[in-house]
């Protein structure tokens, strides 16, 4: 093989590494991924986590301000409870109902409260037909 040819090889080679280190770069940073409230209880401590559960009934504390508390839990372990804190704009889907879904991004600290910075409060996914007391034009007489 030419130098030439070698060196066009060698370019080639750098180029490939260079968009491969960027691909992965970037869909490293991209990805999104949060933990159950068990998952991230059994890892302790951590720092800019995301963590998602659904809200305990009645542990919301100052809705309706910009530093609240609540409580959350996983779906199907409900004793795995951790406790929110958040300072800033509460979302407006956020509703101290029962099953309310939150992901909250922030710091887990060592005494178990998580410290949100970002709050997302998932819209409700269940469909509920509405119920109609009128008649159907099918089952009408004339």
């Amino acid at each position: 093989m030419s130098s030439r040819g070698i060196k066009i090889l060698i370019g080639a080679v750098v180029i490939g590494i260079a968009l491969g280190a960027l691909l992965w770069v970037g869909i490293s940073k991209s990805t999104v991924y949060y933990f159950s409230v068990t998952e991230l209880r059994a890892k302790g401590p951590a720092v800019d986590v995301r963590v998602s559960g659904q809200l305990v009934a009645g542990s919301v504390k100052g809705l309706g301000t910009t530093d609240i508390s609540f409580s959350i839990h996983d779906r199907d372990h409900t004793g795995e409870i951790v406790s929110v804190t958040y300072r800033g704009a509460v979302p407006d889907s956020f509703r101290d109902q029962p099953g309310t879904e939150v992901v909250a991004q922030g710091d887990y600290l060592a005494g178990g409260t998580f410290q949100a910075s970002t709050l997302i409060a998932k819209c409700p996914s269940k469909y509920q037909a509405a119920t109609s007391t009128s008649t159907s034009p099918s089952s009408t007489t004339r």
